[in-house]
């Protein structure tokens, strides 16, 4: 299966490129990033024959060549690279989020289903190992009392620079001003403000905390009503009040620090019980997420799963493959992921005060 990856960027660099380089069968065909000084230096890094400045020339040059292409373009862009993609029967494969504003993502959604070929989104956690253990858990238990979800950044680029050996790309400034003030566009949309802040605190937690969103849909459906939401500490925090299908009431908690380590989690607590899976830092790989389950009244087990070292970018990766051989159904969908864009611009207008677009 020849592969084709777009943007050349920190995520493809660490997972993407190496895994797709390890699975039996796949071959890298090509690279696209318009820092094309940064495509041809990984190419030579990985021995890949061919690097693109714009997936239209990667489309136009060996399109019928492909059979898969993974987009990991900054969001705003990806539709217009799953367009091309889709259009020249390639599966895709898209990083979340899967755009910037909801009317993109309708489009992507569009597009999807009137193509013929495998679409999904890479939520990498919802191929956790402990992730799945979590949902099998989840799915027994008789009475949930409450969720909380919470998920604070630490600074990354100073973990990702003592652990990787990054190529950079030399970008000309008027593109990287151009490209920025378009996405910008699009957050202000998408919160339906004129508030430049509030649409810079909007881009930052989409990114952020549409992992958090589209792995509690996974846990316990979709969100039908949001009773708060809150943005604080220079928008560097957000919390919202939730509540799911069959009332299950959860507080998300979002945030940005300075600090080291990272810290993210997603708890479920019953009248008994106790169950939390802890997610490790994304950005190092095999490093296991753990679930704990606390059972009790008058006697505590406490049990802790460590299912597994897989790394979840590389197994993420290896279901899209069986998707694509008809061997196994999409679990992060087009579909789910415009639902999750919808949801976290909604946050943003209530707590804006503009009225919802999905009906929360």
């Amino acid at each position: 299966m020849r592969f084709g990856i777009i943007g050349c960027g920190t995520i493809a660099q660490i997972m993407h490129v190496p895994y797709v380089a390890e699975l039996p069968d796949a071959e890298l065909h090509a690279l696209v990033d318009p820092a094309i000084d940064r495509a041809e230096a990984l190419c030579d890094r990985y021995g890949i024959p061919d690097a693109y400045e714009t997936t239209e020339n990667l489309v136009a040059d060996v399109g019928d060549e492909l059979d898969a292409a993974v987009v990991l373009t900054p969001p705003h862009t990806h539709v217009d690279a799953v367009a091309r993609t889709v259009e020249a029967d390639i599966h895709t494969l898209v990083e979340k989020p899967l755009a910037v504003s909801p009317a993109d993502a309708d489009r992507m959604v569009e597009i999807a289903e009137e193509g013929d070929v495998t679409t999904m989104v890479a939520y990498m956690k919802r191929y956790d190992p402990a992730y799945e253990r979590a949902k099998e858990e989840v799915a027994d238990l008789d009475e949930i009392d409450r969720i909380t979800a919470y998920d604070v950044d630490p600074d990354h680029f100073r973990v990702i620079e003592e652990v990787y050996d990054l190529v950079p790309g030399d970008l000309p400034e008027s593109f990287v001003e151009e490209s920025a003030a378009a996405r910008h566009e699009d957050d202000l949309a998408a919160v339906g403000t004129n508030d430049d802040d509030l649409a810079e605190d909007y881009d930052w937690h989409l990114e952020h905390v549409c992992h958090d969103v589209n792995a509690l849909r996974g846990l316990f459906g979709d969100v039908e009503r949001v009773d708060h939401v809150d943005v604080y500490a220079d928008g560097r925090y957000a919390t919202a009040h939730l509540v799911y299908e069959g009332g299950h009431r959860c507080t998300l908690d979002s945030g940005l620090s300075k600090r080291k380590w990272f810290e993210e989690f997603i708890r479920v607590d019953t009248p008994e019980s106790a169950l939390t899976v802890d997610f490790t830092n994304p950005f190092l790989k095999n490093s296991p997420t753990e679930l704990t389950v606390k059972e009790g009244i008058e006697e505590l087990t406490e049990t802790t799963y460590t299912p597994s070292n897989a790394e979840p970018f590389k197994r993420e990766l290896e279901h899209f493959v069986d998707c694509v051989r008809g061997e196994a159904e999409v679990r992060t969908t087009f579909a789910e992921a415009r639902d999750d864009v919808y949801l976290i611009a909604d946050l943003f207008r209530e707590y804006g005060g503009v009225e919802p677009i999905g009906g929360h």
